[in-house]
C-alpha cells in the first residue's frame, strides 16, 4: 500500500471536480493519480503547479510566462501581493521538493506526502480563485433561463415572478457574502502576513570579506573570496543574493547589521575574513540575522590552498543548512562543480576578476592578461573564457576600443565558455551582448539574455543588459520592469541606476523619472561621472541647455580626457547654447586625435547634429554603420537623433540595421 494513499484520494476528489473545466490541469492530474511511482508523482505534481503558475502569470501579472523559472514568478506574485501568503509558502515548498522526482538516488518517498498536501492546498485555493468567474457566468445563464421560462408561460405569471425575485435576492446575498469573504480572506491571509512572509524570504548579502593576509601578493584575496562566495550562493534557488556592486559599499563600514539589512532589503548577512600564508588558508564566516543582529552560525575553515574549492563548497552548504534551504540534486551538483583542476589557473582567474571589477581601461587590460594566462594554464577553464569575453565587452561598451576590434574576440571567448559549460549564465549573457551590440542579431540576443536569466534568476547584470536591449527595441514597459528588478537585486549600484536614467527612462521619454534615477546614483556615489552625463542628456532633451552644460562640465572634470564621448557631449551642448566656436574647437580636436584616442563615430555625429550640419552627421553615422559601432544600436529610440528622422539616409540606416 502506498504511504501517501490518503493524500492521493484527496487529489482524486479534486480531479473529479474539475473535469471539463480546466483541461490542462485535468490532464496533469489524471497522470498523477494513475501512477504508483513516487518519482513520477513528484514530476506531475510540479507540472500541475506549472499550469497554475502560468495561468496566474497571465491573469495577474498580465504577461506570458515564456521561459521564466517558476521560482521567479512565485516571488513576483508574492512581491505584488497577488496570492495569499500561505499559498505562496505552499508553492515554494512544492517547487523545492518536487525537483527530486527526476533524481531517484537522492530521494525519500516520504517527501511525496508534503508535496501532495501542498498541491491540494494550492488547487483548492485556485478553484476558489477561478470560481469568481465561473460562478458569475453560470448564475448569469440561470437568470437568462428563468426569464425565458417566465416569458413563455402565461398561465403561471405570478409564480415565476416570485421565483425570480427570490432567486435574485438570494443571488445578491450570495454575491455579497462571497465578496466580503474574499475581502476578509485576502486581508487576513494576504496583507496581515506580509511581514511574516518577508521574514521567510532567504534574502542574503555577503559583506566584503576582510583580508588578513600579511603578504601584499594576496591583496586581492578578500575581494576575491567575497565574489566567489556570492557566486556559490547564487547557485541556490531559494536564496535571493545581493550582488557585489551593492555590498562593496560596506567595505570598512561602521554601520550596524540592522541598518545594512534595511538598506539592502535582506534578512541575513554573511560576513567574514580570509587569510593566506604561503600554501595555507583560513576563512572565517558568520551568519547574522540582520534585523536583530543575532548570531545564527559561525565557523572557521582551514586547509591548504589547493583545498579552497572544498572550503567554498562547505561554506555554501552550511549556509543552506542553517537557513533550512532544500537543495535539489541539480543545485548540489552546481555547488560541488570545481571550475578547474589547476589551482594556479584559479589564482590567475581571481586576479583577473579583481581587476575586471575596477572597470578602468588599464584595469580591464590587466584583467585580459590574467584571464588569458589562466586559459594558458587550463584550456578547459570556462569561467576564465567568460571573464575574458566580459572584459572585451566592457572595453567596447565603454568605448575604450572600436567595436570591430574587441567584440569578435568577445564572441570567440563566449562561444568557448558556452561550449565548455552550457549552464554558465555569465557566458550566455556575454554572448547576448555580442549579438546585440555588434552583430545586431536582435532575436538571437533576446534568446541568450533569457537563457542567462533562466540559469540565474538573481543575476542583476543580466536583467540590466536585457533592460537595455528591450529599451533599444522600443519595448519600454518591459525595459522598465527589468531595470527595476535589477535595482532590487543590486540596490546600491550607481551603474544600474545610471542606466535607468541614461537609457531606460530617457529613451521612453520619461525625463523627470530619468533624472530621479540619476540622482539616486549620485546619492550612492557622488563622484560617479556617468550620472552627471546622463542628467545632461535629459536636460538636452528637455531643452534646458544651460542646466545640461553645468552637468556635463561636472562629468568632464571627473573623467578628464579618458572619455572622449563626454567631451563630444560637451561640444554638442556648447553648440546648443550658441557657443559654436567652443563646439568646433572640441570637434576638430577629437577628429585630429582619432588615430591616438578612439572616439565613437556616432559621438562625432552628435556634434554635427547640434551644429545643424545634417549631411556631415549622416556621413559619420554611415561610418559608424560600416564599423559596426556600439554607438549606433540606440538610434531608433535616442531623442538626440530626432531631427534626423525624416532624412532619407537616416531612414535607410534604420532599415539596414533591422529595426
Amino acid at each position: 500500500m502506498q504511504i501517501w494513499s490518503a493524500e492521493i484520494k484527496e487529489i482524486e476528489t479534486l480531479y473529479t471536480s474539475i473535469k471539463e473545466q480546466f483541461p490542462l490541469l485535468e490532464k496533469e492530474l489524471e497522470r498523477l493519480v494513475k501512477t504508483d511511482d513516487e518519482n513520477i508523482v513528484l514530476v506531475y505534481a510540479r507540472r500541475c503547479l506549472e499550469v497554475i503558475i502560468t495561468d496566474l502569470c497571465e491573469c495577474e501579472l498580465k504577461r506570458p510566462r515564456k521561459t521564466e523559472p517558476l521560482k521567479g514568478i512565485i516571488d513576483k506574485l508574492n512581491r505584488e501581493e497577488k496570492v495569499p501568503s500561505h499559498i505562496i509558502t505552499s508553492m515554494q515548498n512544492l517547487n523545492s521538493l518536487s525537483t527530486y522526482g527526476a533524481h531517484p538516488k537522492e530521494f525519500d518517498p516520504e517527501q511525496v506526502k508534503p508535496v501532495l498536501n501542498n498541491l491540494t492546498t494550492i488547487i483548492k485555493w485556485y478553484l476558489k480563485y477561478k470560481d469568481i468567474q465561473i460562478i458569475s457566468k453560470l448564475k448569469a445563464e440561470e437568470v437568462k433561463d428563468e426569464i425565458k421560462d417566465m416569458d413563455g408561460s402565461a398561465e403561471h405569471t405570478q409564480k415565476p415572478k416570485k421565483k425570480l425575485i427570490f432567486f435574485l435576492s438570494g443571488l445578491a446575498l450570495l454575491v455579497t457574502i462571497v465578496v466580503i469573504a474574499f475581502i476578509i480572506f485576502d486581508f487576513i491571509d494576504g496583507r496581515k502576513s506580509t511581514k511574516e512572509l518577508s521574514e521567510l524570504v532567504k534574502s542574503i548579502a555577503v559583506l566584503p570579506f576582510e583580508n588578513m593576509s600579511d603578504d601584499s601578493e594576496f591583496a586581492y584575496l578578500g575581494d576575491a573570496m567575497t565574489d566567489e562566495i556570492i557566486m556559490q550562493l547564487y547557485k541556490i534557488n531559494e536564496f535571493e543574493v545581493r550582488s557585489r556592486t551593492s555590498i562593496m559599499q560596506y567595505k570598512d563600514t561602521e554601520k550596524g547589521s540592522p541598518l545594512i539589512g534595511k538598506e539592502l532589503n535582506v534578512n541575513y548577512l554573511l560576513e567574514g575574513s580570509t587569510q593566506r600564508y604561503k600554501d595555507q588558508v583560513r576563512i572565517r564566516v558568520q551568519l547574522i540575522h540582520a534585523s536583530t543582529d543575532d548570531h545564527i552560525w559561525g565557523e572557521i575553515f582551514e586547509g591548504e590552498w589547493k583545498d579552497i574549492f572544498n572550503i567554498q563548497i562547505n561554506v555554501a552548504k552550511r549556509v543552506a543548512h542553517e537557513l533550512k534551504a532544500v537543495l535539489s540534486p541539480e543545485e548540489v551538483a552546481r555547488i560541488e562543480n570545481e571550475p578547474t583542476e589547476n589551482i594556479e589557473a584559479y589564482n590567475l582567474y581571481l586576479k583577473g576578476r579583481y581587476f575586471w571589477n575596477k572597470r578602468t581601461k588599464n584595469d580591464l587590460e590587466k584583467s585580459i592578461y590574467y584571464f588569458e594566462e589562466a586559459i594558458n594554464m587550463d584550456s578547459t577553464f570556462a569561467l576564465a573564457y567568460s571573464g575574458l569575453a566580459e572584459s572585451y565587452i566592457v572595453l567596447g561598451e565603454w568605448r575604450y576600443y572600436p567595436s570591430n576590434e574587441v567584440f569578435p574576440k568577445a564572441k570567440e571567448a563566449a562561444m568557448k565558455a558556452i561550449e565548455l559549460d552550457y549552464e554558465l549564465a555569465e557566458a550566455h549573457n556575454a554572448m547576448a551582448a555580442v549579438k546585440a551590440d555588434y552583430e545586431w542579431d536582435w532575436p538571437g540576443a533576446e534568446r541568450e539574455y533569457l537563457k542567462a536569466i533562466e540559469l540565474n534568476p538573481y543575476y542583476p547584470t543580466a536583467y540590466q543588459w536585457y533592460a537595455e536591449f528591450l529599451s533599444i527595441m522600443g519595448r519600454h514597459d518591459e525595459a522598465i520592469e527589468n531595470i527595476l528588478y535589477a535595482q532590487k537585486l543590486d540596490p546600491l549600484s550607481p551603474i544600474i541606476y545610471t542606466v535607468g536614467g541614461w537609457e531606460i527612462y530617457h529613451y521612453a521619454r520619461f525625463y523627470d523619472q530619468a533624472i530621479l534615477q540619476c540622482q539616486k546614483a549620485l546619492e550612492i556615489d557622488s563622484n560617479y561621472a556617468g550620472a552627471y552625463t546622463a542628467i545632461a542628456y535629459n536636460y538636452v532633451a528637455m531643452g534646458m541647455y544651460e542646466e545640461a552644460l553645468e552637468e556635463v562640465k561636472k562629468a568632464v572634470s571627473i573623467y578628464g580626457s579618458d572619455m572622449p564621448d563626454t567631451k563630444a557631449l560637451l561640444a554638442h551642448v556648447y553648440a546648443l547654447t550658441g557657443k559654436r566656436n567652443e563646439a568646433e574647437i572640441i570637434l576638430n580636436e577629437i577628429i585630429g586625435n582619432l588615430n591616438e584616442i578612439y572616439t565613437c563615430e556616432s559621438d562625432i555625429a552628435f556634434i554635427y547634429i547640434a551644429l545643424n550640419m545634417k549631411d556631415q552627421a549622416l556621413e559619420w553615422l554611415e561610418k559608424a554603420y560600416l564599423n559596426r559601432s556600439i554607438g549606433l544600436i540606440d538610434i531608433n529610440v535616442f531623442p538626440i537623433f530626432d531631427n534626423l528622422r525624416a532624412e532619407p539616409g537616416f531612414v535607410e540606416l534604420i532599415r539596414k540595421m533591422g529595426f
